[in-house]
């Protein structure tokens, strides 16, 4: 891989920008980074605080859309580009046109292994642990999208088998979630951790460990799966417990922080078994539950400390 590249679209986000940093700054692969807003990949580079920005190429969408790309040129191409899921639902469906395009250039590019990310919310509502073979059935906009995009995918890779390519669905990265960071500014601010519900079931990971995961699939020498799911395999929490988690980060910096719980009827689940990838690549994820969480308490502690 001495010298080749990996494709970033949605370069300049949060996980396509902690994606890069780990290409450029500890690994000997260049990073060509796609963005709509190219602009703004300098200011991405600032935050993750790359050292090694030579090894990365900046490009639009538009201009990835115009060139000729040699497959040779490439290790594989990472997908991230996608709305959110509080965006409008008309930039959920922008995000497909966009995806369709890209799946396209990517292959007819002939690079040698491409990655779409998928999201966990695919498999909708269910107490039963998610593994690959779990049939989808999305609950919302957002889900619809990203199974329709894995539809698309597989789609753009028919008849190209020699191309190695495989859908990973991201268990929930706990940075992109508000209930945590919203528990760890109540606890410092109020001292008090009201709960509602009981039965909502979480499970997360890290977004430090997406990239970790992502590049130790790139790299193994086994034969991809058509689907794979990444998270801490089959470890999930109650509200409760995460509550629990939150009080103890606070307690360790000295903080009283008390739970009290409203029960209701209210049920989340989640939880997605993740052995066939750890199998494949080796990946294991390097924060477990406590000490996601005593990440998100210290980012809320100074953000309180500066805006209050």
């Amino acid at each position: 891989m001495n010298g080749k590249s990996i494709l970033v679209t949605g370069a300049d986000g949060n996980l396509g920008g902690r994606f890069i940093r780990l290409l450029a700054d500890s690994t000997d692969l260049n990073v060509l980074a796609v963005s709509s807003f190219p602009e703004r990949i300098p200011l991405m580079m600032e935050r993750e605080g790359i050292a090694r920005r030579e090894k990365i190429t900046v490009m639009s969408s538009e201009e990835m859309f115009g060139s000729r790309l040699s497959g040779a040129d490439f290790a594989g191409a990472v997908h991230f580009a996608f709305s959110r899921a509080i965006f409008p639902n008309r930039d959920i469906a922008n995000s497909l046109d966009y995806s369709l395009s890209a799946f396209s250039k990517v292959a007819d590019s002939g690079i040698p292994r491409a990655v779409y990310i998928s999201s966990q919310s695919v498999y909708g509502d269910t107490s039963e642990w998610r593994t690959e073979a779990t049939v989808p059935a999305p609950g919302s906009v957002y889900a619809m999208a990203k199974y329709a995009g894995e539809k698309l995918f597989e789609a753009c890779y028919k008849g190209r088998e020699s191309l190695e390519h495989t859908v990973v669905r991201l268990d929930i990265v706990i940075q992109s979630q508000k209930l945590v960071r919203a528990l760890c500014k109540s606890a410092l601010t109020t001292g008090r951790l009201t709960l509602r519900g009981g039965r909502q079931v979480f499970s997360y990971l890290d977004a430090d460990d997406v990239p970790r995961a992502l590049l130790a699939l790139i790299r193994t020498d086994k034969p991809w799966r058509p689907v794979y799911n990444v998270g801490p395999n089959r470890m999930r929490y109650n509200l409760e417990q995460i509550a629990s988690f939150v009080q103890k980060a606070g307690e360790k910096r000295g903080l009283a922080v008390t739970v009290t719980l409203d029960e209701d009827d209210t049920q989340l689940w989640a939880g997605m078994d993740s052995s066939a990838f750890m199998a494949d690549t080796g990946f294991s994820p390097a924060y477990d539950i406590e000490q996601m969480i005593d990440r998100i308490f210290a980012e809320t502690e100074r953000e309180v400390a500066q805006h209050g």
